[in-house]
């Protein structure tokens, strides 16, 4: 009888470009599989459906975590990720702020009382930022359209429509 491996296993991304385009993704588990070994591991996500769902993959090199199907490592599960010392991104100070961060782009979510919004950034500059006090657009270049109740202001002022 194949031994059984219950519980979570440190991993680490090696592969990420599933053929299938199911959200696998190639794992190292050397505790399982062996030093240098790699598995196509299935993604087990908080939301999907035909068509729907959450579907975002980790970079080649990202700390992992992998579970085994029944116990079986010929069935690996990649159950979310984890940061090593120094590479968790910049985070606010407060629990009620959330952040989806990639290489070019930052969704900041805001739960603050009376302060709340949601934030869309990229690294080129450009922004929009939906909160309690308007709308805000920025094309990152100088461009800008605000609203704020029933005013409207582009390009911080030049054009004000009342």
């Amino acid at each position: 009888m194949q031994q059984r491996y219950f519980g979570k296993y440190r991993g680490k991304v090696a592969n990420n470009i599933d053929p299938q385009q199911i959200g696998r993704i190639q794992v190292q588990c050397p505790d399982v599989l062996g030093e240098g070994q790699m598995s196509w591991a299935m993604p087990s996500v908080p939301y999907a459906g035909s068509g729907v769902g959450f579907f975002m993959i980790p970079p080649v090199g990202a700390n992992v975590w992998v579970e085994f199907e029944g116990g079986n490592p010929d069935y690996p599960i990649w159950g979310g990720c984890f940061w090593g010392v120094g590479e968790a991104p910049a985070t606010p100070a407060v629990a009620e702020m959330k952040v989806i961060k990639t290489d070019i782009a930052t969704i900041t979510l805001n739960d603050l009382p009376g302060a709340g919004g949601v934030t869309i950034e990229t690294t080129t500059g450009m922004k929009i930022a939906l909160t309690v006090s308007g709308i805000e657009i920025n094309d990152g270049q100088g461009a800008s359209i605000k609203l704020s109740g029933p005013q409207t202001s582009i390009n911080d002022g030049a054009l004000e429509v009342v």
